[in-house]
């Protein structure tokens, strides 16, 4: 069987690794490497990870995400990789269904799946699983339909080509994903592959900052655009993504899930003044 490197970027989730080092052994797929990239962690994430067996322990300065995958990469050894947050966790079968798909076609830069939501604080599950068929990057360019980067399994020769970009803070998944369509073929299916755990510390809960480095991902794909369904497609993922952002912002502001702000409100008002309107007369008027 083909190795899979499993690769767990962790910055202060050491708390959570066992678990997530545990559903990748219960997979029952032999041949699995798995490398935890410590970048900078001030917590216990050396400690767990050295009283967990079959780990590799690599450790650097902190640099983000991106730099801390492509460590991972670096010191990986496998034909396939995959790239598990500390906090989140595979759900069984998820390694042996994606080498399945990949060995399938061997064209496929990746192959993506389902997964589910797993909202800390509310005790709840949510399953998302997104149906997409053909037209992969035409679908990329209007969101991003995985959702979730341990969905994903990907031909280490991807990784010879493109990295992640270290620039980016946030959505350095989203840009490689558009990135790897635009020029190669992928795969996506309904089979659920992982669990998203959500709560107070995820990056993905500073929306406007999410929707800004959205906007400014989608805009580097501005210059591959060459189809009139492309450019329509292009144009539908900048209003989808506005919305998108907006919509849960203005729900987290009445929820009082998320602090009344300066950018918040700049952000509301760039993008859907209605909105940052009717929250000012629902304030008022409470």
């Amino acid at each position: 069987m083909p190795l899979v490197s499993v690769v767990i970027p962790c910055f202060n989730h050491g708390k959570y690794l066992p678990e997530a080092v545990e559903s990748i052994w219960s997979q029952g797929y032999p041949a699995t490497e798995i490398i935890v990239v410590d970048d900078g962690s001030i917590d216990t994430t050396r400690e767990v990870t050295e009283s967990l067996p079959g780990v590799r322990y690599i450790y650097q300065e902190n640099q983000g995400l991106s730099a801390a995958r492509n460590t991972g990469i670096k010191h990986s050894h496998g034909e396939f990789l995959v790239f598990l947050d500390a906090d989140d966790w595979l759900l069984p079968g998820a390694l042996e269904m994606n080498v399945l798909l990949l060995q399938q076609d061997h064209e496929l830069a990746f192959v993506s799946g389902g997964h589910d939501k797993v909202f800390e604080e509310e005790g709840i599950t949510k399953e998302d699983v997104t149906p997409v068929a053909a037209d992969h990057y035409l679908h990329l360019l209007q969101g991003n339909y995985i959702g979730m980067h341990a969905t994903v399994m990907y031909r280490r020769w991807v990784f010879e080509e493109m990295a992640y970009d270290t620039s980016l803070r946030r959505c350095e998944d989203y840009d490689l994903y558009l990135r790897i369509a635009r020029k190669h073929p992928v795969l996506h299916h309904t089979g659920k592959v992982a669990a998203y755990r959500l709560h107070t510390t995820n990056m993905s809960g500073n929306i406007p900052g999410m929707l800004s480095t959205t906007l400014q991902v989608l805009d580097r794909q501005r210059t591959s655009i060459q189809t009139p369904r492309e450019k329509e497609a292009y144009a539908r993922g900048h209003e989808i993504w506005k919305e998108y952002y907006c919509d849960e912002l203005y729900k987290n502001l009445l929820n009082k899930k998320a602090p009344a702000s300066l950018q918040a409100a700049q952000t509301l008002l760039k993008y859907r003044p209605i909105l940052l309107l009717k929250f000012i007369v629902k304030s008022i008027v409470s």
